[in-house]
């Protein structure tokens, strides 16, 4: 299996916790600080509650495959032959239910991807940047 080796742009703040996460082996989420409520993907203003402060959390490393599909042909620009194929996976943590992160399924050799499969957070290094992996739990 390859992995994706495609700098991210982050021209806004809004992601940048999440980065900042993935560089110190957290998998960081956002929540609202006032409520405690996961909000995920981080919107700029949250629906209905346009003053709700969001704050990057660490969420469980264990959780559960959501759904996944499996990448043969890259789509990004460049040259990108020889990181296919590679599985992207839709990560559900254990204690944040409703939040699916997407992420690379890693260290899954000779395992069939499945839903519900049980897996554990696992960043990886891809180029000059961090991305979340999640490998197969147990």
């Amino acid at each position: 299996m390859g992995i994706p080796i495609y700098s991210p742009t982050i021209e806004e703040p809004l992601m940048q916790g999440y980065y900042d996460g993935l560089e110190a082996g957290e998998l960081r989420i956002t929540a609202n600080a006032e409520t405690g409520e996961w909000i995920w993907y981080p919107p700029e203003v949250v629906p209905g509650r346009p003053d709700a402060v969001l704050a990057w959390r660490k969420v469980s490393p264990e959780g559960r495959a959501y759904t996944f599909t499996t990448v043969t042909r890259s789509l990004l620009p460049g040259d990108h032959k020889a990181e296919v194929p590679f599985t992207v996976v839709l990560f559900e943590p254990d204690d944040a239910p409703g939040v699916r992160v997407p992420g690379i399924l890693v260290d899954a050799d000779g395992v069939e991807p499945r839903c519900e499969m049980r897996l554990r957070f696992s960043p990886v290094q891809a180029g000059d940047h961090k991305i979340a992996g999640f490998a197969p739990a147990g």
